[in-house]
């Protein structure tokens, strides 16, 4: 690997493992608005120049794909199990990490432990010649050893450049792939574990889209959106990045436009599918015979 491209790899690493711990212990105490959160996180990461990726959180049932909108008056509660999943980049080389706080309780602390333990044993694993499906079953033994279970239809993922999902999937269960890392593969591991049935489905209104295929539009309204975001070169974006900008009608108009063309696809909540609770754990590394972690905390 370039030694210039593993240094903005590693920076964005120790951003995004700065303003996780931060968001989730700001969401730590109940009262804590998810929306003035994700907005700190958001201005972190720019105050330590880092270029935002996303910065997202998922109460209890929902697993992921979770972002409050102006509008969105939560705030963290008593028992509530919160995850947080912050994305960094430098000039696109990106850095993914999550992790999962208990509000004041300490009813799910074997459910997080157990999402930490089945990350700590993937990541051991990932190392050049490892298959997919060793990372996956050391994620599913983990869980069950502490009487949970990994959801089975959502998975961690390689990393490129400007490119979040880049096209392999690191599996939470044993499926069989006998595909092997290889070496300097940036790879996101994130076992989601539960008590419940270990599969989740999309429920609710998306905030979160994607440019999938960039075409002519016809509603000035989704011009701009595309203007907009169009320096985050097929980057994630959320709703009130632009409600902000435009105002709520103008980007709800130009919003639906660009769903209906099929030029930006949207990211509806996931949650599992018998509303059981969800935690997570998620570092960013590269494969090596040693892996390099690069989203651990300092301290």
């Amino acid at each position: 690997m370039d030694p210039e491209i593993q240094k903005k790899i590693i920076k964005a690493g120790k951003i995004a493992a700065s303003v996780r711990d931060q968001g989730l212990a700001k969401l730590a105490k109940p009262g804590a608005s998810f929306l003035k959160t994700m907005d700190f996180c958001e201005e972190l990461i720019k105050k330590q120049n880092g270029q935002l990726a996303w910065a997202q959180l998922s109460p209890n049932e929902i697993a992921a794909h979770y972002c409050p909108t102006d509008e969105d008056q939560s705030v963290s509660k008593e028992g509530d199990v919160i995850k947080i999943d912050i994305g960094v980049h430098v000039d696109g080389y990106l850095a993914d990490t999550a992790a999962t706080v208990e509000v004041t309780s300490n009813k799910y602390k074997d459910m997080i432990k157990a999402a930490k333990n089945a990350l700590n044993a993937a990541i051991k694993l990932a190392k050049p010649g490892t298959p997919l499906w060793q990372l996956g079953e050391a994620q599913l033994s983990e869980a069950e050893a502490l009487g949970f279970t990994t959801i089975k239809n959502l998975s961690g993922h390689t990393l490129g450049k400007y490119s979040v999902h880049s096209g392999v999937s690191i599996p939470s269960f044993n499926n069989k792939d006998k595909t092997e890392l290889q070496e300097d593969w940036q790879i996101a591991i994130e076992p989601f574990v539960t008590d419940g049935q270990g599969m989740i489905k999309e429920k609710g209104l998306a905030t979160i889209f994607m440019v999938e295929k960039e075409r002519g539009v016809r509603l000035p309204y989704a011009k701009k959106i595309l203007e907009e975001v169009k320096p985050l070169n097929g980057l994630p974006f959320t709703t009130r990045q632009l409600t902000r900008k435009f105002g709520r009608g103008p980007a709800t108009l130009g919003l639906r436009e660009l769903q209906q063309s099929r030029i930006i696809k949207a990211y509806p909540p996931l949650v599992e599918v018998s509303n059981a609770i969800v935690t997570q754990a998620e570092h960013s590394v590269i494969v090596r015979d040693k892996p390099l972690v690069y989203t651990r905390s300092e301290d």
